[in-house]
Parts: C-alpha cells; sequence; structure tokens
C-alpha cells in the first residue's frame, strides 16, 4: 500500500471472510442536481461525487448507488445505504467484494472526472412502474377468469332451473295414465252387454211350468170322464 493510504478514512475493508470475500465502506459527500455523473475527486476523508438528479423522492441516493455499482463493476444489490446525514454525508456499503484497501482506492482513484449520464434512478422507477403495471396486468386477468367462471356458472344454473320450452324446445306432453285410460274406454266397441241390451227389447214366452201341463191334463181328462159317466 502507497505511504499514507493506510490512513485514509475515506475508504475502510473489514476483514475477509473463508471465500476470500468481505464488506467495505465510502465517505462520501454527494451534489445533487449536477449536469451528469462524476467522481469529483478523493481526499483522505472524503469521496466527492455529484450526480445529475435533483433531491427529490429519494432519488438522490438511488442514482448516486447505482453509479458507486457502475464504477466499480458491482451488480447494485451489492451496494446500500448505511447512514445519510442533511449535510449530503453518506456511507455506502459494498458487500462481497474482493477489493483490498488499496486496490479499492486505486479503483476509484482511475475514475476521478469521468462524466456519466445520470439515468439509474430513472431506470429504477421505470422498473418499478414496468413491474406494478406487470401484477395490476396479472390482477385484472384474475378478475376476468373468476367473472368468466362465475357467469358461465350461474348460465348453467339457469340453464338447468329453466323448462326446455323457454330454451325453443316444447317438451312432450303426457296426459294422466286415468284421462288415457278413459279415452281408451270411450273407443272400445260394445260387447256382450250391448248385445244383451237389444235381446232384451224382443220379449220372450216365459217357460211353463212343470207341474202346470200335467195338472190341466188331469182335469181334463177327468173332466171328460165325469162327463161321458
Amino acid at each position: 500500500m502507497e505511504p499514507g493510504h493506510a490512513a485514509w478514512k475515506c475508504v475502510s475493508v473489514e476483514p475477509k471472510d473463508a471465500q476470500g470475500l468481505g464488506t467495505a465502506k465510502l465517505e462520501i459527500v454527494v451534489t445533487p442536481g449536477c449536469q451528469c455523473n462524476k467522481l469529483v475527486k478523493i481526499t483522505p476523508e472524503i469521496l466527492f461525487f455529484d450526480v445529475g438528479v435533483l433531491k427529490k423522492q429519494n432519488r438522490t441516493n438511488v442514482e448516486l448507488l447505482g453509479f458507486v455499482a457502475f464504477l466499480l463493476d458491482l451488480r447494485e444489490d451489492q451496494v446500500r445505504l448505511e447512514s445519510a446525514s442533511e449535510a449530503k454525508g453518506k456511507v455506502v456499503v459494498l458487500s462481497g467484494v474482493k477489493f483490498q484497501k488499496r486496490e479499492l482506492i486505486w479503483a476509484l482513484e482511475r475514475k476521478v472526472g469521468q462524466k456519466h449520464g445520470a439515468h439509474f434512478a430513472e431506470d429504477n422507477v421505470n422498473e418499478a412502474r414496468q413491474q406494478s403495471n406487470k401484477e395490476a396486468a396479472k390482477k385484472r386477468k384474475e378478475l376476468d377468469e373468476f367473472s368468466s367462471l362465475r357467469a358461465f356458472s350461474a348460465a348453467s344454473s339457469v340453464e338447468a332451473a329453466v323448462p326446455n320450452l323457454l330454451l325453443g324446445v316444447a317438451p312432450a306432453k303426457r296426459p294422466p295414465l286415468g284421462v288415457l285410460g278413459a279415452a281408451r274406454q270411450a273407443k272400445r266397441p260394445a260387447t256382450g252387454s250391448g248385445t244383451g241390451a237389444a235381446g232384451d227389447a224382443t220379449p220372450k214366452a216365459p217357460a211353463q211350468p212343470e207341474g202346470s201341463g200335467a195338472s190341466g191334463g188331469d182335469e181334463t181328462a177327468g173332466g171328460g170322464g165325469g162327463r161321458g159317466g
């Protein structure tokens, strides 16, 4: 390490883990509302950054974190804000990095004065908006599917409950069994009961009792015999 770098407070690096990865911290003062993003200068105490966004709705912090990640070739999720003061001083934490302290200082020194367009905050806003739109579209799709399913279920219930006549199909009507029986009985031709009734219209000579003829003969015969005597 170069003489004096060990005592610099603008950069601090914690011991590495078994994989050779560790955490580093940067002491930063940021000036928002500039024309571009830029690492203006490095002093033993502070790193001075310009960012090309206004200090509005946390956009300054988002832009700074995205810019630091870009300069050091890190993922954005490896860079976070530990603290921030009203005097524009901020502590930025780098996680999972292999830099030693002097390597990190050298990497930053090579970036001093380079100008870059400000877009990280805008990208973040657009990504959040797209995610929100996707979630909204997914919710609308779920609601549409639910409405369609409910409408289909209601239509199925109505179709099962409404008579076929309302659907344009006349249902077959079957008269009661008693009516059919009466109709068939009325169409059936007269049988023995009718013949008997017709025969009754012609009177028949009543049959004489057996005793009547014999008695009459006897009387006649007797009478004759009496008259003959």
